[in-house]
């Protein structure tokens, strides 16, 4: 093999030769540094390798060895495995920028050479170790995902952004903590190896730091530099190991505070694409409209209840539109309670989103469908589970006074078919026939004791079918306004008696059964699939207290879904309310305020744990 004169010459080596030997050997300590030139060279589409070292998408992938299997030899070598591969490809991806970049300052191509050297003793070492395991490099499944997400660098800042700040920076987490586990598992060779390691990471993401910030612009944070270089599907959650978070190991590569506390509470997805989500909660009236406009008010009441939506809904893998981004602080307020935001993304840049991103499912609050989220689905629920309360829609006055006269009931309710969270319910007697334009459904006003939500999320059947969630207790202005929500564990519990054996001993077995099965065949028949919320509620009859199952189905997210999705967040075995206070209202003891007191326009969300 003649030796390589020029810097060019040896990294067009690493890169492309199918020796393995080739690819791990330094540079001569004669070699020269290439006078600056424009670039011209094109990535291949995989660094040369031989053929049983080459990198395979989804091929005989193999799982990352846990915590706990460390103490088996073989998932040791594993680990190892699958360290080398990144090292091994970290070299290759160093060889490709000294060839891309051949025009970038001395000072940056040599910082370069000297780190893919480090990289090829890693590499090495690895190796070497892995061997004492018991396995040979090309035993289990090499991935081409890194070289994917960075081949295509188009810049030297684009280089230390993708390698040195994104997967060098998750290395300080995974060569931390996989350090100590090994040490605890007993190979302390390995745990040695893993720490000497860290030390180099640590100096490879200092480098990359040192040139971000002589590249970025003067106004811009080192956070903002950075994340905003990356383009999709790259994202700063491939800067994190699925390791513990190691602020440390980021304070000695040079990250300032900001950086670190972004870094941390950063969420999207690692792999699967994401579900998008977003919070309309005029849903029902635009469903009704073809012109819809929100009103101002209706807009400024959606943006400071969407952060309860967004903290509740989505996982950490999803993508959730936003009218206002959240600001650092109050991240950080809600990260001290285990609350993450998820990839967060401007409502305003819907399209752009929807064009450019690959997206699972769209999961808004509610699809504007009418015929999901009008009223007469649930009379279609009353009519399979046999309800004799009478009920009926109309459209003007006249059908209203034929309905009721047949039927001997002192006070009357009419609610728009389309409408939600109170909006156009009128009470009436039998001689005040309201004045309606448009579907109302006309029904007997009751006496309301207790209301309630019974939760369900409708899935397909392969994945489960309808399921049953819970109760969640509501309570609701004289005009139908919500005012909160209460997820409890047990939905019975702390309940006055009378109401409290009605709920155990009725409500919750019919949920369960007979209501599941109806819900169940009516939602099929519209081909449903999402969050499902049944209001019901306890009323007072001469005969005594009785139920009344079903009083609409909202065939989308409710207040009562979210207070129970942040109960399992924030304190499964407690209970959890779910309400919203003035803006400039203190905030209540035992409180965790969702909305952002600087940001909120009259309103924000507050959950508060009981029994605390």
């Amino acid at each position: 093999m003649t030796p390589p004169h020029t810097v060019s010459e040896f990294a067009e080596r690493v890169l492309m030769s199918t020796s393995l030997e080739d690819k791990l050997t330094h540079a001569p300590a004669s070699l020269t540094l290439d006078p600056p030139r424009r670039g011209g060279f094109t990535a291949p589409a995989l660094p040369g390798r031989p053929d049983h070292l080459k990198p395979r998408a989804n091929h005989g992938k193999s799982p990352f060895p846990s915590a706990d299997q460390i103490h088996d030899e073989e998932q040791r070598g594993i680990l190892l495995h699958f360290f080398a591969n990144h090292e091994l490809l970290a070299v290759e991806l160093m060889a490709l920028a000294l060839l891309k970049f051949p025009d970038a300052p001395d000072s940056f191509r040599k910082g370069v050479l000297r780190t893919l050297q480090e990289e090829q003793n890693h590499t090495r070492w690895y190796l070497e170790r892995m061997g004492e395991c018991g396995l040979k490099f090309g035993d289990y499944h090499l991935s081409p995902m890194i070289w994917s997400h960075i081949s295509s660098m188009e810049s030297p800042l684009d280089y230390v952004s993708r390698l040195s700040l994104t997967f060098e920076q998750a290395n300080l987490d995974y060569a931390k903590h996989y350090s100590q586990v090994l040490a605890q598992a007993g190979d302390q060779k390995s745990a040695d190896l893993l720490a000497k390691i860290y030390k180099d990471e640590i100096a490879h993401v200092g480098y990359g730091l040192k040139w971000l910030r002589r590249w970025k612009q003067n106004a811009q944070s080192d956070w903002d530099a950075w994340h905003t270089q990356l383009h999709f599907p790259l994202s700063p959650i491939r800067a994190k190991g699925m390791a513990p978070f190691n602020a440390e190991g980021r304070r000695k590569a040079g990250m300032d505070e900001h950086f670190i506390a972004s870094i941390k509470r950063y969420q999207a997805s690692r792999g699967r694409s994401p579900d998008l989500y977003w919070f309309n909660p005029d849903v029902e009236l635009a469903s009704g409209s073809r012109n819809w406009t929100p009103p101002k008010r209706l807009e400024q009441l959606a943006a400071d209840l969407e952060y309860a939506f967004a903290l509740a809904a989505p996982s950490s893998d999803d993508l959730v539109l936003l009218r206002n981004p959240p600001r650092d602080e109050h991240r950080e307020s809600l990260a001290q309670h285990n609350l993450i935001f998820p990839e967060v993304s401007p409502l305003s840049g819907f399209k752009e989103v929807h064009d450019n991103r690959k997206i699972r499912q769209e999961q808004p609050w509610g699809t504007p469908n009418p015929d999901l989220l009008s009223k007469k689905l649930g009379l279609k629920l009353r009519t399979l589970l046999g309800h004799t309360i009478p009920a009926q829609v109309c459209r003007n006055p006249a059908e209203i006074e034929t309905f009721i006269a047949a039927h001997p009931v002192s006070n009357w309710l009419a609610k728009p078919v389309l409408g939600s969270a109170g909006r156009g319910l009128l009470k009436f007697a039998p001689g005040q026939i309201p004045s309606i334009k448009g579907e109302y459904l006309i029904e007997p006003w009751l006496n309301k004791e207790r209301e309630f939500s019974l939760l369900y999320q409708a899935n397909p059947a392969d994945q489960g079918g309808l399921r049953f969630l819970g109760v969640c207790h509501q309570k609701v202005s004289s005009s139908g306004q919500w005012i909160s929500s209460t997820s409890a564990p047990k939905p019975a519990s702390g309940l006055p008696p009378e109401h409290a054996r009605l709920i155990a001993n009725e409500v919750l077995p019919a949920a369960k059964k007979e209501i599941r099965s109806a819900l169940q065949q009516l939602l099929e028949s519209h081909d449903y699939h999402g969050p499902v919320c049944i209001d019901s509620f306890l009323h007072r009859t001469p005969e005594g207290l009785t139920w009344h199952p079903v009083s609409e189905i909202n065939a989308r997210w409710s207040m009562g879904r979210l207070a129970h999705q942040l109960r399992l967040k924030l304190s499964p075995n407690r209970s959890l309310v779910l309400t919203t206070i003035p803006k400039e209202s203190p905030l209540p003891k035992n409180a965790i305020a969702l909305g952002d007191p600087k940001t909120a326009h009259t309103r924000i969300p507050i959950a508060t744990e009981l029994g605390q």
